[in-house]
């Protein structure tokens, strides 16, 4: 376990945000403890798993973004929450963009996307095993490890996603810059992320599924994420409110698990349809009131 400082300001100065265990794998018995910077208001995690077999102990073979092949329905349900983020991606691209996913996982939205008229992607995985299903699945191009260590010319790529991926990341700040040198002038990175300025942290507390402890290491109030761009030499063009019910789902279930109602919790998952359809209308209600658990950011790089 590696004990960190601040990613944005470097301060040791932290306050206790919560502390919490591995609610998606009860067989992992530590501990964890969410703290936010005094200085800069970023949230993250430490100590943090940091070695190989600390970060297999936080995602197993199990871990639903390595699914090895998900269901039809599941797949339907992806689709159709897919098409705002994929009209995006197709109103900022031309079908000669150079496009990349980083944390394509086994390449289901690289799939969907090449389907839209966008050949020219590929994408990096941390997880051999999920990118090996990519390959072999999708014929996708699809390069293990981190971002970082890939041969990427600057100026070389027109578009960057990350689908719930940065606050995953050991070092933001760095992965930002990274990205910012890779794109072209006028370039877009597209990514999704928890949202914890959202009224769903006031309403499930230490149940939030955002917090996701121990997997998301960084979270970011809105500031600190213009400050983040910033520093990279990104500028945020536009910020977009999810309508998709996922956060008030898993905070359900983690709210139900914790009170010993495990039957029940069971059954509220973002892959049970009777789930999507009972907690949809709340998901777009908190999108009319701009305070959805998850947040969509298109950033642009400057010339």
């Amino acid at each position: 376990m590696k004990e960190i400082v601040c990613n944005l300001c470097n301060s040791a100065e932290r306050r206790l945000i919560c502390t919490g265990a591995d609610r998606d794998n009860p067989d992992n018995p530590r501990i964890y403890h969410l703290y936010q910077c005094v200085r800069c208001e970023l949230v993250y995690l430490s100590p943090r798993p940091d070695t190989p077999e600390e970060l297999a102990e936080i995602y197993p073979p199990t871990y639903e973004s390595y699914m090895m092949k998900p269901g039809r329905l599941l797949m339907l349900m992806r689709r159709i929450a897919w098409r705002p983020e994929i009209a995006e991606i197709v109103a900022r691209t031309s079908p000669d963009s150079r496009i990349l996913e980083i944390g394509a996982a086994t390449g289901e939205f690289l799939h969907e996307l090449r389907k839209h008229g966008r050949p020219n992607i590929f994408g990096v995985e941390f997880s051999a095993d999920a990118a090996h299903v990519a390959q072999s699945r999708y014929q996708l191009d699809i390069r293990v490890g981190q971002l970082e260590d890939l041969d990427i010319s600057a100026n070389s790529i027109d578009l960057v996603l990350m689908r719930h991926v940065l606050e995953h990341l050991p070092d933001p700040s760095r992965t930002m810059k990274t990205i910012a040198r890779i794109l072209k002038p006028r370039g877009y990175c597209i990514f999704t992320i928890p949202n914890i300025d959202s009224h769903t942290v006031r309403i499930f507390g230490e149940d939030w599924y955002g917090y996701q402890i121990p997997r998301h290491f960084f979270l970011f109030p809105r500031h600190t994420l213009v400050r983040l761009l910033t520093m990279a030499g990104l500028r945020m063009e536009r910020l977009i409110y999810h309508a998709a019910p996922n956060i008030w789902i898993g905070s359900v279930r983690f709210w139900l698990a914790r009170r010993g109602h495990t039957t029940l919790a069971r059954l509220v998952r973002y892959t049970n349809p009777l789930a999507v359809a009972a907690f949809a209308p709340l998901g777009a209600l908190s999108a009319l009131l701009r305070s959805s658990g998850v947040i969509r950011v298109i950033a642009q790089r400057s010339m």
